[in-house]
């Protein structure tokens, strides 16, 4: 017992290791494949359904995470996980080469495809290798408290580097004022993988109990009824994740003419307010379990989804109304993500647990990469074809709101089907919620 409580003493002591590498992560993204790849693509001139392919890639890729089962077991998650998060910042420099071929934009597509495939190919090792890994170097009792403290680490990290491209963008001209944004994202993207070395566990696996080979293990995890409800639940959340990230600054961009500075800005509080989240999302399932508040952040995604089709170039306060349903987007839909990550740490078994994540990564990537890609075909489509419903005109772009709002009622239905050792049920979630709150002064 003592070794048990020494040994979760030293993983704890390096855990700040760990909460500046993702806030450094975070920086990368932000300044590389997020909002700047889009906005660089529609300066470029690539059309929203090539745009919408190379959005796709990152999670196309996810199926990967099934090679990297073997992989992990034969390199050790750590080493797997850090080379693979090094490497994949490399190919990003290909972004740079773009802009001497714009006249080509066959060509332009293509070096940007081959840039962002190997990136995601990369991503996907690395994170599912990550997950993994995680199980061993953050102990069970405040895995979630953990991620809480995410949140607080990476804002400050993400409003500055956020507002510096923000103000970088909307003062030059040119697509050559996206170089020193990508080029300072990739170099903090490397120095992220490298603090990781400090991180225990992630050794390599030998003659683990009850091992039964990798393709019965995996077979294993797909008969699991209750994480088969799981994978329908996380792979409808994320596929609604993947396709705003891309849809939602190219309907701000297009539709409102938002500059291109001031929407990396707004969009970085996507990422705000998922870290944000991390603080309610901590506390709330490590006392009460994961049901109540993912149904809770589920239903209002919804009401936020059907209020988009409302805003346009009129609406007051645009600016702010924008950031606003950004950090909203980040909270509630980030903040959903975050709770099911914690409930599969929890219930995956340990001695299985690379077929059960990977199976999840995998799945989730494959079902938000085929709609992606199948959305930006569809926004070309409705915008070349009206559709009149009740004499009213049909936007391409509210559409695919409602579209994802449908969705997401089909994986907070899944979530509450789930059964979850200790967890709360739903209605007892909330009369604790309203109960707490006539509590206080």
């Amino acid at each position: 017992m003592f070794n048990l409580i020494s040994n979760e003493k030293e993983k704890m002591k390096v855990i700040n290791y760990y909460h500046f590498s993702t806030a450094l992560q975070m920086c990368a993204v932000i300044g590389t494949v997020a909002a700047p790849l889009t906005l660089y693509s529609v300066e470029l001139g690539l059309d929203p359904d090539r745009i919408g392919i190379l959005g796709s890639l990152m999670a196309f890729c996810q199926v990967l995470a099934l090679i990297s089962i073997p992989l992990t077991l034969y390199f050790g998650s750590k080493i797997l996980s850090i080379w693979t998060l090094f490497s994949r910042y490399i190919f990003l420099l290909i972004f740079l080469i773009a802009p001497f071929y714009q006249e080509n934009l066959t060509l332009v597509f293509y070096l940007l495809f081959f840039a962002m495939l190997m990136f995601s190919i990369l991503r996907s090792l690395s994170e599912a290798s990550f997950v993994p890994w995680m199980q061993e170097f953050i102990p069970r009792d405040v895995r979630g408290r953990v991620i809480g403290i995410n949140g607080i680490v990476c804002t400050p990290f993400a409003l500055v580097a956020s507002y510096g491209i923000k103000i970088w963008l909307d003062t030059r001209e040119g697509l050559e004022r996206f170089y020193p944004v990508f080029l300072i994202a990739i170099i903090l993207g490397l120095i992220s993988a490298l603090l990781l070395l400090k991180l225990k566990g992630g050794e390599k696996i030998k003659g683990r109990d009850d091992d039964q080979g990798y393709l019965k293990n995996l077979l294993r995890a797909t008969k699991d009824k209750n994480f088969n409800l799981f994978l329908v639940s996380s792979g409808t959340q994320y596929l609604v994740i993947t396709i705003l990230a891309i849809f939602l600054t190219l309907y701000f961009k297009i539709r409102m003419n938002i500059p291109s500075g001031e929407l990396i800005f707004s969009s970085t509080l996507i990422l705000i307010g998922g870290t944000c989240s991390g603080l309610v999302v901590g506390r709330v399932t490590d006392s009460y379990g994961c049901r109540g508040i993912r149904v809770l952040f589920q239903s209002l995604q919804i009401l936020l989804l059907l209020t988009l089709p409302f805003i346009n170039s009129d609406t007051p306060y645009l600016s702010y109304v924008i950031g606003i349903i950004f950090f909203l987007f980040g909270f509630l839909m980030w903040g959903s993500a975050s709770i099911g990550y914690i409930f599969m740490l929890n219930y995956v078994p340990s001695n299985n647990k690379e077929s059960f994540m990977s199976l999840a990564y995998s799945l989730d990537g494959i079902t938000a990469g085929v709609t992606t890609v199948l959305a930006g075909y569809l926004v070309v489509w409705l915008d070349n074809n009206e559709i009149i419903v009740f004499d009213k005109l049909l936007g391409s772009y509210e559409v695919l709101f409602v579209i994802c709002a449908f969705i997401i009622a089909i994986s907070m239905n899944a979530f509450i089907l789930i059964r979850e050792e200790g967890a709360m049920g739903v209605r007892t979630f909330l009369r604790q919620l309203i109960f707490y709150r006539k509590q206080l002064p």
